[in-house]
């Protein structure tokens, strides 16, 4: 009985050691860019979004005007 014991606990361990190899022969496949390629794409996100920031508050704006217009003038 004791064993069986070893072999089921000599098992998960060895299952975990091929996990943990797996996912460090993946990692070692990853292509991380270079210092300037993440410059440029980070100055990209961050002026995108300051585009559509700028592009909803405008259109917010314009709508609360609009709706503002339209409750004083019909109610």
């Amino acid at each position: 009985m004791d064993d069986k014991k070893k072999k089921k606990s000599d098992g998960g361990e060895n299952a975990v050691k091929g996990v943990m190899q797996t996912y460090r022969a993946e990692f070692r496949k990853i292509v991380w860019p270079s210092r300037q390629t993440l410059f440029k794409h980070t100055v990209t996100v961050i002026a995108v979004s300051l585009l559509f920031g700028a592009y909803i508050m405008i259109n917010d704006g314009v709508m609360g005007l609009l709706f503002s217009a339209f409750v004083d003038n019909v109610l």
